[in-house]
């Protein structure tokens, strides 16, 4: 009985009839087991677990989103968030209170330059940015349109680096930085080779303006680096259009996968 279940769920005639009902409804459900073929935040803490990371770097924090899930699925190691902006901040410092493992890190922005940068602050903090937010982006989702600006410190990864890392440690960068993804980099130069994992969001249609590398040109870098890529998930789609707008990649050094 229960193989002759499985094959009317799973038959052509069911999912066409699936279909049309989420093309009419725009409602859409499916029960999956839990794995990390349907999670992609389980499935990075898995490549955290299993090549053995000490400490991630959190950088672009938001109010914690990232941290929160990867202590939720099993990170045993620490966790490093850096966050600039004042509006998320206090929610981000609160959310910290209840993990031993997880930091936050004195409010600042990286990049590559040390000193002071203009933040812009949108309604959805989501998309507060070094980085100003193409118009017509704005005319889709209007939230993401620019509400004021705010002063912060800029630091370069290099700089702080000393002050967050022991050098005995396995680090693991993550880079959400809504458009100033290249800057990070550019300000790690040194850093950088003592990292041997990262995720970044990765553009394939640029949300923001003045945004010079799109997911070619890192998927180059991290090559010329060293770095393989493990994994790679959608992150900004269009709902109207269709079109993926950014992307995540995930990427081990090449030197650990042969371990």
């Amino acid at each position: 009985m229960a193989s002759i279940l499985k094959k009317i769920v799973g038959s052509k005639i069911v999912e066409r009839s699936k279909r049309k009902f989420i093309a009419k409804t725009g409602v859409f459900f499916s029960l999956k087991k839990l794995s990390a073929s349907t999670s992609d935040d389980l499935a990075l803490v898995k490549v955290l677990n299993t090549f053995e990371f000490d400490k991630v770097l959190d950088v672009g924090a938001n109010i914690g989103q990232f941290a929160e899930s990867l202590l939720d699925f099993g990170y045993k190691g620490k966790i490093i968030s850096f966050e600039p902006t004042s509006v998320v901040y206090p929610t981000l410092l609160k959310k910290a209170e209840k993990f031993k493992n997880w930091q936050i890190a004195e409010k600042m922005a990286i990049g590559n330059e040390d000193g002071e940068i203009e933040m812009n602050i949108s309604a959805d903090p989501l998309f507060n940015s070094i980085k100003e937010i193409q118009d017509d982006y704005t005319n889709y989702h209007s939230a993401s349109g620019k509400s004021g600006t705010e002063k912060v410190r800029l630091a370069k990864l290099d700089s702080i680096w000393d002050e967050y890392i022991q050098p005995s440690e396995r680090v693991f960068l993550k880079i959400d930085t809504q458009g100033f993804e290249k800057e990070v980099l550019e300000g790690a130069s040194n850093s950088l080779d003592k990292v041997s994992g990262i995720k970044i969001e990765m553009p394939l249609q640029p949300i923001y303006k003045n945004v010079e590398w799109d997911i070619f040109d890192l998927m180059q870098f991290f090559k010329s680096k060293g770095f393989a890529c493990v994994g790679v998930s959608k992150v900004a789609v269009n709902q109207q259009s269709g079109i993926v707008h950014e992307v995540d990649g995930v990427f081990i050094k090449e030197s650990l996968l042969k371990h």
